[in-house]
């Protein structure tokens, strides 16, 4: 509280009243019947009994005293009750009632107004009167509805007090205490955004996203469409906000944003945002695209505040089916992101009909093998509401090893490199947007054929010159080498990849002929492969 505040209120308040609210027997009194929590009551004592004992109850079930004085802590109707401890008198008792309130924040409308101005208004049912101190020397009391103003010298921070009253009662109630910073002129928010989205059958939602609010100025929202409607008066607690049930033509319309100062009647108003009606998005699909992603497919959907979305999903080659009803974004989590998915969705507004519909589809790989490691690849573009054209890349390799290029047409022809040796490959594609929207493909998994480089003859004869059966090209150093004559015998066996067959058999050069070579190698990730042929030895 102030520390002005006592001062104040012994200098402005009114003197309390001296009557005394008496008992149904006129035996004792208390100053006040009626006040706010915590509230004590004095009691006063008019019987003429003499020297007698006189005891209190102060609620029922409290135990008796002769205390004179009580403080009550919780709202609520007490009955104090008197007994006189003397013989002769037929009825002992006395009772009197006493109420106690709840002590609330009064309810006030405060508005900002120009020069520095303030606009205070009662809205308050529970008190009988409120009272609400500007400064320490100007305060104003209201009943409920009423009004009053009151201008600051500066745009410095201020604090406004408000306490309740209620008649005939004790003025204890608690103040309640807001910081209010006065302006010299009202600020009127700039538009950010504004759209205006069909959310049932002929019926429409304004989407309107300011660039900042007071919370204390009154705002009034207007549609300009030939004619002005206004849609919203009042108080605004957040920068964005939907308005329901707007009058609206599908008509070329602007909207303006009205700070209304009560003090003067007058009003500010922001620059008109306008919009076309060739540019209207009453769509709910203004922003639809899909997506895979490691947890499913992305579906990117509009926020809308009524209605909902209706999503069927189809895998290629199948008809479509019924998969859920969403009110807004969501991941279909898919079982194999190898397979293409196509999706039709419906809104499905406040009315229960379906409004609008769309189809999506993320950017889409498919693939067929033309010739060993070599593949025609289709590209599916995504299908989507983004207006921009994307720059299309696809990607090839593995976990360990992948390379982008720019896909050239909707079809072209691929050539797999061996990477780090896993035969085990994706196809997968990117459309990357210019707002930095990256939308990813399915993975088609391909088959890299890891083929062993064999020289189909080699010379024994110590020349230098191809006298051994090297191997070139195997994935990994772990690798079984058999070598057999045409007979099927074996001659030679080796887990060493090099230096390879010098061509001897037991320490002698082996005959002159063709022979079988068998190569059991592993590849980078673990896959045991076998690779069989012919050479030639020849002497020279």
């Amino acid at each position: 509280m102030h520390r002005w505040k006592y001062i104040f209120f012994l200098t402005i308040l009114p003197f309390l009243a001296e009557a005394q609210i008496f008992s149904s027997k006129g035996r004792f009194s208390v100053e006040f019947d009626r006040g706010c929590n915590p509230m004590t009551v004095n009691i006063s004592e008019h019987d003429s009994f003499g020297v007698v004992t006189r005891q209190y109850y102060y609620f029922d079930g409290a135990g008796i005293t002769n205390n004179l004085s009580f403080s009550y802590q919780d709202p609520g109707t007490y009955q104090i009750v008197q007994v006189v401890g003397v013989d002769g008198i037929a009825d002992k008792t006395d009772t009197l009632f006493v109420e106690v309130l709840a002590s609330r924040k009064p309810e006030i409308q405060i508005q900002k107004c120009n020069g520095l101005q303030l606009s205070v208004t009662s809205r308050d049912s529970y008190y009988d009167s409120i009272r609400v101190y500007f400064t320490m020397t100007d305060s104003a009391t209201l009943l409920l509805n009423e009004t009053a103003e009151h201008t600051y010298v500066s745009n410095q921070n201020q604090v406004i007090e408000s306490k309740g009253f209620f008649n005939n009662a004790e003025e204890i109630c608690t103040s309640f205490f807001e910081d209010i910073t006065p302006l010299p002129s009202l600020q009127v928010p700039a538009i950010s955004n504004a759209f205006i989205k069909e959310t049932c059958k002929d019926q429409f939602s304004l989407y309107l996203e300011l660039n900042a609010i007071d919370t204390l100025t009154n705002y009034r929202i207007n549609l300009i469409q030939g004619n002005t409607s206004q849609l919203f008066a009042g108080f605004l607690s957040q920068r964005s906000l939907v308005l329901t049930g707007i009058p609206f033509s599908r008509e070329d319309y602007c909207i303006n944003i009205e700070a209304y100062d009560p003090c003067n009647g007058s009003s500010s108003f922001s620059t008109d945002f306008c919009q076309i009606s060739s540019s209207l998005s009453l769509s709910p699909f203004q922003s639809l695209y899909s997506s895979y992603s490691s947890a499913g497919i992305f579906i990117n959907l509009d926020t809308v505040n009524v209605g909902s979305f209706i999503v069927y999903r189809r895998i290629e080659g199948e008809a479509f089916e019924l998969l859920s009803e969403q009110p807004g974004s969501f991941t279909d989590a898919i079982g194999s992101r190898g397979r293409k998915y196509f999706y039709k969705i419906d809104y499905l507004d406040s009315c229960n009909q379906i409004l609008y519909s769309a189809e999506t589809n993320p950017p889409l790989v498919d693939a067929t093998e033309e010739s060993p490691n070599q593949y025609m690849v289709q590209f599916t573009p995504p299908i989507n509401s983004l207006v921009d054209t994307p720059e299309n890349e696809y990607q090839t390799g593995n976990d360990f090893s992948r390379t982008q290029s720019t896909i050239p047409a909707s079809q072209f022809s691929l050539q797999l490199d061996a990477k780090d040796g896993s035969p085990r490959q994706f196809i997968t594609a990117t459309s990357t947007y210019p707002d930095g929207t990256v939308l990813n493909s399915n993975a088609f998994t391909v088959r890299y054929e890891l083929i062993i480089y064999v020289p189909t003859a080699f010379t024994p004869n110590g020349d230098g010159l191809n006298d051994t059966l090297e191997l070139f090209g195997l994935p990994t150093l772990i690798a079984t080498t058999n070598i057999y004559s045409r007979w099927g015998q074996l001659v030679y066996s080796s887990e060493q990849p090099t230096p390879g067959w010098d061509g001897t058999i037991n320490g002698t050069v082996a005959a002159q002929g063709t022979y079988l070579y068998e190569i059991i190698f592993e590849t980078a990730d673990g896959e045991k492969r076998t690779q069989k042929g012919t050479f030639a030895l020849i002497k020279k």
